[in-house]
């Protein structure tokens, strides 16, 4: 079993074995670690340690010790900021997920909205055809009355000359 490799059986998570894992990888983790003066502990007698990435890596922090006051000057404001721009962030997310919720509401508001001006409509569509028909009745009951009306002056000069006749 790799030291640096957790294993896990996804069909049966065994948590103490998992824990067990990480127990010892951390323990041979920190047996290869540097000790306090920041020198890795001694190989086996007779070999010196090879000059690796880690090597290059402790001399690099050694040489860095002394701007550490600046960097951590240099990083203070970035974390500032970052909280900052975090929080700027945070409150815009909530903005939007709002926003969201609003537009859902308008959206099914403005559905009822489109419904009802399509009934508004049809219903002015009706009132017109109803009042064209009224009109066109008005004008047919126009024309009757003015018929009935020389028909009835007709009838009345008729009379009077049918009177006349009679009368003599």
């Amino acid at each position: 079993m790799d030291p640096n490799k957790i294993e896990i059986e996804y069909d049966r998570v065994d948590v103490a074995r998992i824990m067990d894992q990480i127990k010892e990888k951390t323990a041979a983790e920190s047996a290869n670690a540097p000790d306090a003066s920041g020198t890795p502990p001694p190989g086996p007698p007779g070999q010196e340690s090879p000059a690796g990435p880690g090597r290059m890596r402790q001399v690099l922090l050694r040489l860095m010790s002394p701007l550490r006051p600046l960097i951590k000057l240099l990083i203070l404001p970035v974390d500032e900021e970052y909280r900052r721009t975090f929080l700027v962030l945070d409150h815009a997310n909530r903005r939007i997920d709002r926003l969201e919720k609003d537009r859902d509401r308008m959206s099914g508001e403005l559905d009822r909205l489109r419904e009802y001006t399509k009934l508004l409509h049809h219903l002015c569509h009706n009132l017109v055809v109803e009042l064209s028909k009224l009109k066109i009745e008005e004008e047919t009951l126009k024309t009757k009355t003015r018929v009935m009306e020389k028909d009835f002056e007709f009838l009345g000069k008729r009379e009077k000359a049918l009177e006349k006749e009679i009368s003599k």
